[in-house]
């Protein structure tokens, strides 16, 4: 514990340091491995918020937790990409790269994918951890086992990584509450998950509508984060930035056109404009 200590500012170990002490031997006392490792994991997550000044007391803390879900679900969506472009093409990547770097990449995806499912159905922190090391997998991956290079994972991948970062460092008072209670609910959710990622691969879509296996998982992404999501974009800088993580996401797939544009920031858009006047009314009523 004195390891895990040493990640948080020094004058807030000094004030709260035998406090979390406590809290994590009362935590961990008698648990399994499992349980240890999750509540270790809790530690460093708070420790890095508390390093970068991301508490949720904090502006920047409450704009990251209304960010995160988004992120979450560009992040998820872009491995569904990366899984079509994979699956699309095994025959001829088989040929130059061998089965161990696809399957690794594979894996990659599908633990992103988990991840983001996970998320998104209110199990954040697993979630957020599954797709922070899914995607830094889908990176290395890129650089060092299928040949893409360093520029290309950085270019591509990059920002999508930096995104799985900002969920997983959301503020633990500020996440996402439980939508999917059960398991099979979280087995259906996966099932969709998986049809709209390896259907564009086995039946592709003409080139007027090839947007859509990106608008897709992605309105379906926003469904599964619900209304929650969008009940924290109470200003208009909040809804732009939460359009930011689709902007990165259409860049990384190559889905910067006109038909995805429309369908996925038009809608964020009109919200900001909306936001901006609903607060401009409010603020000219006189009160009571």
């Amino acid at each position: 514990m004195t390891a895990l200590l040493r990640l948080y500012p020094a004058a807030y170990r000094r004030e709260f340091g035998d406090e979390i002490a406590d809290a994590y031997r009362e935590a961990t006392d008698g648990a399994g491995r499992a349980a240890r490792t999750r509540e270790a994991l809790d530690v460093v997550g708070h420790a890095l918020r508390m390093r970068l000044g991301l508490g949720s007391a904090a502006r920047a803390g409450r704009f990251l937790a209304a960010l995160a879900p988004f992120a979450a679900v560009a992040v998820g969506v872009n491995a569904v990409s990366w899984a079509t472009v994979t699956v699309s093409s095994f025959r001829f990547a088989y040929r130059i790269f061998g089965a161990s770097p696809l399957a690794l990449s594979g894996a990659a995806c599908l633990v992103t994918l988990v991840g983001a499912v996970l998320a998104l159905t209110g199990r954040w922190a697993l979630g957020t951890w599954a797709l922070f090391a899914g995607t830094a997998a889908i990176f290395a991956s890129q650089t060092f086992r299928l040949g893409l290079g360093l520029q290309f994972a950085v270019l591509f991948t990059g920002p999508l990584l930096l995104l799985a970062l900002v969920a997983l460092l959301c503020p633990p008072d500020l996440r996402p509450a439980l939508r999917v209670r059960t398991a099979a609910g979280v087995s259906v959710v996966s099932a969709g998950v998986a049809v709209l990622t390896f259907g564009p691969a086995v039946w592709p879509l003409p080139e007027p509508l090839s947007g859509l296996h990106i608008a897709v998982p992605v309105a379906g992404g926003l469904l599964l984060a619900g209304r929650q999501a969008f009940a924290r974009l109470r200003t208009a800088p909040a809804v732009f930035l939460a359009g930011f993580p689709f902007v990165a996401l259409a860049a990384s797939t190559g889905a910067l056109q006109a038909l995805f544009l429309p369908l996925v920031l038009g809608p964020l858009l009109a919200a900001s404009a909306a936001v901006a006047i609903q607060r401009r009314r409010a603020g000219s009523t006189p009160s009571a």
